[in-house]
């Protein structure tokens, strides 16, 4: 190989071909040799600047590659291959806006090149901004649609758009670009996952698996050879593949893949702790598999805590919070408040070691609580994904937001996400200031910190990664949370939980890690929602229009298989009608958006119908999810609705109210089960509450049968509905709890 100092004194041009010769062939030393020398004889040749430039990006040393690509650019302005990768320099540094600006200037040039456009939309999506790189990546994908790193990229921003049939268009040509990328088939099958396509997708998680290997040549002493090749599986694409299965409910076989992982990374936190949760199913065999994982999570927590406080040495354990929640543990009619305590406990330690410099606790201690010798307002944080048309902003945030005292009151909305619609705007106009531009953990902490709340409410922890990694946090001196999920925290860092008295039994206070606040009846204020309703067409749905509709409209995962008896009762003691076509009643399931989970349901209670000698088909029915104004139409059309036991429904409850439906309501336990009870006793409809599994089967069936008690109980309930709805007393006692719960100072500040 000729030394590149042979060349010093050659023409500049021929130098930086051999320059470029160098560089394309990996030999950077050689090349930077070459260009510096150029720079040493021409300090402003285009050529060279912009050369060594991209070679010093390519090594990671963005500062001096943007100093030496900007001085090439000074040189020639109109050069789109140099202010492409000046633009690339800030990207790869993190400066995307800056990325974006000079990625700008290069697109009006060459408004044609598919690596500026793909450049520019890779900065807007990690600013957030998907729905503006998805223009840039189609124009890119129309200039190259061989590109793999096109289709990846527009198929990412589609799915985080919620535009989940074209990611899958857009992975599936990343398929094809490259056949046996084990990311390109884990990204099809999450996106097919978010379309429904729950088998293509379990297919396509398969061989993503089946691809998932590393490559490398052995040493020559190799038992195999020196030709041979040894492969060796990649942690992150199992870990990958098992969140896509454990999308479609297959738990166990996503255990197999995280088992497989730690094997190869015995010390991967992220993946230990992802085993231990995913214990929890969101459909059971049957009773001893429940109890089975049950036992399983719990021994899990204990392994996990002492795995870690005897193993030094392990990376970013903040990381791990948040990546599942023990979400299903909520749908175990038990009381989990120590199960819970363990997990929060786990959670607060290992957000604890996020470093300083990120948290933000350098920036000093939470300010102190104010007293009303201060004579200023109290101020409140709303911390949420749901800022938007979702049950719990429906149910608890919204009237909240809406109703509290401004003038003792200044709220601070912090939105977690970007998802928006009529009702953000809403909450735009009712909050003092709406936070939604920070894009990671560290800005989060920081926007909330520098927001100096007095308190801090989270509608719902356990439903989402962001909330529960920040609530694991201390960010305000008094920090509550409430029943968007209904279910306590178990979080040491959380003080308060914000119930309702009508939900709570006597000894609620033992159920919750937090002080339980009994606000008055539900808690909330609620308006009518005035639904549109729309007739279905009840044979399209393969429904009878001549037999009671008793309609069952929880998720999969409500139904315990603890219960499956009590529908199998139901069925067996529904009258027969004069025609043998006729059931006496139809026990009317929904499917979801997860079909895995709607087939385990059905199979498994197929198989207690079946066991108890009693005609599945003669009495159940399962139908498409159906738009709101059909679904309310059908409410209206029906005899009954049948509470799910053990985890109630607040919103279908209203919602079965709205339309005038009966709904039969299971009193359980605890605040979980209790939601609809609730609406019955605050309507004066004690009939309407079981309170034992015989009482519900015998009510189900009465009430099935007698249409004219149910045309009384319809009047009954259009009469009294109103009592419902705007509610003021919860809104004034919350006012009033918070207050003095500031002003004890019963958080624990500056922890």
């Amino acid at each position: 190989m000729t030394h590149p100092q042979q060349h010093a004194g050659a023409d500049p041009r021929e130098s930086v071909a051999r320059g470029a010769a160098f560089h394309e062939a990996g030999h950077l030393d050689e090349a930077a040799a070459i260009y510096r020398q150029i720079l040493a004889q021409s300090p402003e040749n285009f050529d060279a600047l912009h050369l060594l430039g991209v070679l010093t990006l390519q090594q990671g040393r963005f500062h001096e590659a943007q100093r030496l690509i900007r001085a090439a650019v000074g040189i020639n302005p109109h050069d789109a291959a140099a202010l492409g990768n000046l633009g690339l320099s800030y990207l790869r540094d993190g400066q995307l806006d800056t990325a974006i600006r000079w990625l700008g200037v290069a697109l009006k040039l060459q408004p044609h090149s598919a690596s500026a456009l793909l450049n520019a939309a890779s900065a807007m999506r990690a600013l957030g901004r998907c729905r503006d790189a998805i223009p840039l990546l189609e124009k890119a994908y129309a200039e190259d649609p061989t590109s793999y790193a096109v289709c990846r990229l527009l198929g990412q921003c589609f799915l985080e758009c919620g535009m989940a049939q074209r990611a899958v268009e857009a992975f599936d040509a990343a398929t094809y670009a490259e056949p046996e990328s084990a990311e390109a088939w884990k990204s099809l099958a999450a996106a097919l996952t978010a379309a429904g396509e729950d088998e293509r997708a379990r297919a396509c998680a398969v061989r993503a698996n089946a691809f998932n290997s590393r490559s490398s040549a052995p040493p020559a002493d190799h038992p195999a050879g020196p030709q041979a090749v040894v492969t060796e599986p990649s942690v992150d694409i199992l870990a990958d593949v098992a969140y896509v299965l454990l999308t479609n409910g297959l738990h166990d076989e996503a255990i197999e893949h995280l088992e497989q992982a730690l094997r190869i990374d015995p010390s991967n936190l992220g993946n230990r702790w992802t085993i231990a949760i995913a214990r929890l199913k969101p459909v059971y065999r049957d009773t001893p598999d429940l109890l089975a994982a049950r036992a399983a999570f719990t021994n899990s927590l204990a392994e996990i805590a002492g795995w870690y406080e005897r193993t030094p040495g392990i990376a970013v354990p903040y990381k791990s919070v948040g990546l599942i929640q023990p979400f299903y543990v909520s749908y175990q009619d038990f009381n989990n408040r120590d199960l819970l305590r363990q997990h929060g406990s786990l959670c607060a330690a290992w957000m604890a070691t996020l470093p300083s410099e990120i948290s933000g606790t350098s920036r000093g201690p939470i300010p102190e609580p104010f007293t009303h010798r201060d004579g200023r307002k109290l101020r409140l944080g709303i911390v949420s994904t749901q800022i938007r048309g979702h049950s719990t902003w429906h149910a608890i945030t919204k009237g909240w937001l809406e109703n509290i005292d401004r003038s003792k009151f200044e709220i601070i909305v912090f939105q977690l996400n970007k998802d928006s619609d009529q009702e953000t705007a809403k909450a735009r106009l009712a909050a003092a200031h709406v936070e939604d531009r920070p894009t990671s953990v560290p800005d989060w902490i920081q926007a909330i910190r520098s927001a100096a709340v007095d308190v801090l409410v989270y509608p719902s922890v356990a439903m989402d990664p962001l909330p529960l990694q920040l609530a694991s946090l201390r960010l305000a001196p008094i920090q509550a949370a409430t029943w968007g999920h209904p279910e306590t925290t178990g979080l040491p860092t959380i003080d308060l939980y914000l119930s309702g008295d009508a939900f709570e039994p006597a000894d609620a206070a033992s159920h919750y890690t937090e002080t339980l606040i009994r606000l008055p009846n539900f808690g909330v204020y609620i308006e009518p929602l005035n639904p549109t309703m729309v007739e279905p067409d009840l044979s399209a749905l393969g429904l009878p229009d001549d037999d009671p509709l008793l309609l069952c409209p929880g998720a999969p995962f409500k139904y315990s298989p603890i219960d499956d008896q009590v529908w199998v009762e139901i069925a067996r003691r529904l009258k027969k009608g004069l025609f043998r076509r006729r059931s006496g009643g139809r026990l009317v399931f929904f499917r979801s958006h997860v079909r895995a989970l709607d087939a385990m349901l059905e199979t498994r209670l197929r198989s207690a119908f079946a066991a108890a000698q009693v005609e599945f088909d003669a009495h159940v029915s399962y139908i498409e999810h159906l738009d709101r104004p059909r679904f309310f139409g059908l409410l209206r059309r029906s005899a009954l609705m049948l509470d799910t036991l053990g985890f109630s429904g607040f919103n279908l409850g209203v919602q079965a109210i709205e339309c005038g439906l009966p709904l039969l309501a299971y009193e359980g336990e605890f605040m979980r089960g209790r939601l609809a009870s609730a609406i019955m006793r605050r309507l004066g409809l004690p009939e309407l509450v079981a309170t034992t599994k015989e009482d519900f089967v015998t009510k189900a069936v009465d009430l099935a049968s007698n249409p004219g008690k149910r045309a009384e109980l319809r009047g009954a309930i259009l009469a009294q509905r109103e009592i419902l709805f705007r509610d003021l007393a919860p809104i004034r006692a919350l006012e009033s709890e918070l207050t003095q719960a500031v002003e004890r100072g019963s958080g624990s500040a500056g922890a």
